[in-house]
């Protein structure tokens, strides 16, 4: 697992620039598309390792190491999930203002649940075929997020709660002054989202624990040229921000275990370090950029191939075949799926063109 891990290091590295362009003192599009595709990229396939970990039971010395200093990562590594999804709907409600606020219900909220239960619909008929019991209330409730049928849940909950949350904020302040308003009223709403789920002893502190990264997002977008003119000043600045940042994140989060509040911080801390670093360097190449464009159909599908090789003996016969077949198999499923329910998704909602009576 070491090996296999460095062979993605080597992929996140490939294609590294260390330098800004056209002499720039930064590297000013480290928000683009391309660039956070690419970081999400990264973020998705450590992701894939977490979920392989909870498949397999690991024997040899060195795998076991991997798994102890892997784990480490944590939540953490969908916090830029959160960030990045927060700044792409701000930046996309500055520029069409309330026309996209009013297409979120059905563009976001209900694009996304569509997506995810045409994937339960996958995953219901390996539950059942491999003889489970399903109650009515499972099955209602995991076409929702709240439960589960063997897929990941969690977070597709909490980003349909963070955009129910964004589309009711900015419908109560509607004009365009009324960005930071709006922004503080969905902080409001993760908080209490925090609350309800965390206070009432709801569900584990991984449901809620990333989801102040959403309203970060949204602030970082409102607040961007104004940050970045600070971080820029000069190099020492910006390095001086980073280590801040960088030391400040590992603080909290060996201080998790003892505060929810340090546990919320040191996620938010850990993602404004990784824009921080991509300030300066750019992690950025096709494979990187195609993993993150096609992040929910790799995030929802990858435990499809873990559940089945895994029932027909696989891991029990290679750990490492088990893991190379399961991404390959999860590459591909992700693509079709992405092209087709995403094809499927568009005609449902497209306006039918009125049929031509007009005679010849």
């Amino acid at each position: 697992m070491i090996i296999l891990f460095a062979v993605f290091v080597c992929l996140c590295l490939y294609g590294i620039q260390l330098k800004p362009a056209n002499g720039e003192s930064y590297i000013t599009d480290y928000m683009s598309v391309d660039k956070t595709s690419s970081i999400k990229g990264i973020f998705i396939i450590i992701v894939f390792f977490s979920h392989f970990n909870s498949y397999v039971e690991y024997t040899s010395a060195g795998d076991i190491a991997y798994l102890d200093a892997f784990s480490k990562i944590g939540q953490r590594m969908v916090t830029l999930f959160m960030f990045y999804s927060g700044y792409g709907v701000m930046e996309s409600i500055k520029k069409k203002q309330m026309t996209y606020v009013k297409k979120i219900p059905v563009n976001r909220f209900l694009g996304t649940l569509f997506r995810f239960d045409a994937a339960i619909l996958i995953f219901l008929v390996i539950y059942l075929a491999r003889g489970l019991e399903l109650s009515a209330k499972q099955l209602v409730l995991s076409f929702v997020g709240w439960d589960s049928v063997g897929n990941s849940n969690w977070y597709i909950f909490a980003i349909l709660v963070c955009y129910a949350i964004t589309y009711v904020a900015f419908m109560i302040f509607k004009d365009k002054g009324k960005y930071f308003p709006a922004a503080i009223a969905v902080t409001l709403g993760a908080m209490a989202y925090i609350v309800v789920l965390g206070g009432f002893g709801l569900k584990g502190a991984y449901w809620f624990d990333t989801i102040m990264l959403y309203p970060c997002g949204i602030f970082w977008s409102l607040l961007k040229d104004k940050l970045e003119k600070i971080i820029n000043i000069n190099d020492t600045m910006w390095l001086f921000s980073f280590v801040v940042a960088t030391a400040a994140a590992y603080i909290t989060w060996q201080l998790k275990n003892d505060s929810l509040v340090f546990n919320l911080l040191g996620n938010m801390l850990f993602a404004l370090a990784v824009v921080l670093f991509t300030m300066r360097v750019s992690l950025n190449n096709k494979v990187l950029r195609w993993c993150g464009k096609n992040l929910f159909g790799l995030y929802i599908l990858q435990r499809i191939p873990m559940i089945i090789f895994r029932e027909v003996g696989l891991a029990d016969c290679n750990i490492y075949l088990y893991f190379i077949i399961c991404l390959v198999v999860t590459v591909i499923i992700a693509w079709l799926f992405e092209k087709y329910i995403g094809k499927l998704w568009k005609l449902i909602i497209s306006p039918r063109k009125k049929a031509d009576v007009k005679s010849a």
